[in-house]
């Protein structure tokens, strides 16, 4: 079943994830600027890219992570998205010594689970690409909550909340 929006959801941080972050209809204060500075004539701009940079922004927002790590890359528009998102975050290409408090995948990685820890939020993007990596992860002891949003992968490790993996 879909947890789309909200939808059949009872665990209330699944629930504020999914209605204030993922599906929020409002526009961020950062919007207009980040699409002027990026305009839509760029032949990789494409609605989907659109959604994909302002949910990255919203979950830097709402996450206020200190450390995020990319190391497969961000283009110009991500590293922009991302920093409007948390000011005071420091973005690295590289993979951390120790955890990120949000890790940015794009290829899969088998050192991952060495990279996170409770308080840390994994994103895979291209999940059709990404499919066996993304079931390895939904699959570790250590993932708790998963949310499966169709291109994008969230996991989340705190082990205080009940394995769950939601397609929303």
């Amino acid at each position: 079943m879909r947890h789309r929006r909200g939808y059949g959801v009872h665990s209330p941080f699944a629930y504020t994830l999914l209605t204030q972050v993922c599906y929020t209809p409002g526009r961020f204060y950062a919007f207009p600027r980040l699409e002027e500075k990026h305009p839509k004539s760029a032949g990789w701009f494409r609605p989907s890219a659109t959604a994909r940079l302002r949910l990255l922004f919203r979950l830097a927002n709402h996450r206020q992570p200190q450390l995020i790590a990319a190391p497969d890359g961000l283009t110009p528009a991500e590293q922009d998205y991302l920093h409007e998102g948390c000011l005071r975050a420091r973005i690295s290409t590289d993979m951390p010594r120790g955890a990120a408090d949000l890790l940015l995948l794009k290829s899969p990685r088998t050192n991952w689970a060495r990279h996170v820890d409770e308080t840390s939020l994994l994103v895979v993007t291209d999940l059709r690409r990404n499919r066996p990596f993304w079931l390895q992860i939904t699959d570790a002891d250590a993932t708790r909550v998963t949310f499966d949003l169709g291109d994008i992968g969230l996991a989340f490790f705190n082990p205080g909340l009940q394995k769950q993996h939601y397609i929303a």
